[in-house]
């Protein structure tokens, strides 16, 4: 009896390392609860101490809220307001970050997006019902990247009042530049948690997206989006 519930232990721990891997670690260094109840803007880490690291994924706000984190295979951009009420790229490390999400991914396993798979809320149902065949773990954080052409993006670049001391989630879309894009080539990045809501998701979604244009001339936070048709889907592998 005993070596019969042993070889059911043994059986069952094979079949959840098989089913299941480990997510890669996300890395979360501030609040959106703590800006939008405390205003509290103040940096959280440098971004210099990632410099030197490779395969680096990130998003994120920058200190004061002057500015969107984004950083693909540790090519950071970091778009921000400049004083012409234009967008501005940095394409280095030296700033600091009020809000910062991030993560290494060695490689990733690529699936087209389906074409019934349009809203953010279809999107997230779309993870939960790929995430045993991808081994991913949705009680933990966990990257993703979308390329190809997106139908329609609402976006926005964060160029917060130092000022106003009233923080709101509309207020935060409105601060700073924004924008609609229409079958625009880019390339998104994502982080996907069922249980950081008002930490790095809002208190709405379980996502939180940034993208790049693939001219690199305009990045920033997603608000809203409507994915294309031939887009491609990629989980960490």
């Amino acid at each position: 009896m005993i070596r019969y519930i042993s070889l059911l232990l043994f059986s069952g721990l094979i079949f959840k390392s098989c089913g299941q891997k480990e997510n890669p670690s996300v890395q979360i260094y501030g609040a959106l609860f703590e800006m939008m109840h405390k205003g509290d803007l103040s940096s959280r880490i440098s971004l210099n101490q990632f410099g030197n690291d490779a395969n680096i994924f990130a998003l994120g706000a920058l200190k004061d809220l002057k500015g969107e984190i984004l950083i693909l295979d540790s090519k950071p951009f970091i778009s921000y307001e400049t004083s012409n009420k234009e967008i501005g790229i940095s394409n280095d490390f030296n700033h600091e970050a009020a809000l910062y999400v991030s993560t290494i991914v060695n490689n990733w396993s690529e699936s087209r997006l389906p074409e019934n798979v349009n809203t953010v809320q279809q999107f997230e149902k779309h993870i939960e019902e790929i995430s045993i065949d991808n081994q991913i773990n949705l009680e933990e954080p966990f990257p993703f990247l979308i390329k190809g052409i997106s139908s329609k993006v609402d976006w926005h670049i964060i160029n917060w009042d130092s000022k106003d001391t009233v923080h709101s989630h509309q207020k935060h879309i409105e601060s700073g530049l924004s924008g609609v894009l229409k079958d625009i080539p880019m390339t998104i990045l994502g982080f996907y948690s069922k249980n950081h809501k008002t930490i790095f998701t809002h208190h709405t979604t379980f996502v939180h997206m940034h993208f790049l244009t693939d001219d690199k001339k305009i990045a920033g936070h997603i608000d809203d989006i409507i994915f294309g048709d031939t887009q491609t889907l990629y989980l960490p592998n």
